[in-house]
């Protein structure tokens, strides 16, 4: 149950940070689409990586309607954890 409670989680605070950073709304099926498009590496450029405490956090950069939008992707439960602001 706890890997289901943590992808609800990382939605909901995926879409508040695109509305707040990126003034994008999205949905369920949204979220979905941009894992998948990680996951097999697809219209998703790799920028980064970062060892957590009981993960690896890897950093990419997506278009989303045409927008590019920076993610942090979650290795160990396969999904869009949040999203950081582009600098420059």
């Amino acid at each position: 149950m706890k890997t289901k409670k943590d992808i609800l989680y990382s939605f909901n605070h995926t879409r508040k940070r695109l509305e707040d950073r990126y003034s994008i709304e999205i949905n369920a099926m949204d979220y979905a689409e941009m894992c998948e498009n990680i996951m097999h590496k697809n219209h998703a450029l790799f920028v980064t990586s970062e060892k957590q405490k009981n993960d690896v956090q890897e950093i990419y950069d997506v278009y989303l309607r045409g927008t590019l939008v920076r993610v942090v992707w979650s290795t160990s439960n396969r999904c869009i954890k949040t999203v950081l602001p582009m600098l420059g």
